[in-house]
């Protein structure tokens, strides 16, 4: 049984790339810059296709696990979205349930490239926080 993952998403802090290289964005942005606050932020990060692809893609690869029925809440998984996209330092913020907290972390592991956060012209490492609901 495919259940419908609900996904409430809040970009928190961001650092700033040191700037762009040659062939675009430094990849290492994250372990190089200065943290923003979010209102900062000219455009937030983004999964492809935007919240509901999101909340679409979590569905299509969440099961709720047996003996869970009684847990409301999901976890909230926190990550950082480097200047090139990709989801780094991904952990468990809050946890839900052993297993729940398991395959929401092994979701937003695979996960595709999210387009970076922007503040003005400069793409930036953001940190983020997504609840992952089990319905």
């Amino acid at each position: 049984m495919v259940s419908h993952a609900l996904v409430c998403a809040l970009a928190l802090t961001a650092c700033s790339a040191s700037g762009p290289v040659a062939n675009g964005p430094d990849p290492e942005c994250c372990t190089k810059g200065t943290i923003y606050e979010v209102p900062e932020l000219t455009k937030a990060p983004q999964f492809p296709g935007g919240d509901a692809a999101m909340v679409a893609w979590l569905g299509n690869r969440l099961i709720r696990p047996d003996g869970t029925d009684d847990v409301k809440d999901g976890p909230l998984i926190q990550f950082n979205v480097t200047c090139v996209g990709t989801l780094i330092d991904i952990a468990v913020k809050v946890p839900a349930h052993p297993e729940m907290d398991s395959l929401a972390l092994a979701a937003v592991r695979d996960m595709p490239t999210w387009s970076p956060g922007r503040i003005k012209d400069r793409t930036v490492c953001t940190f983020n926080v997504i609840q992952v609901h089990f319905d």
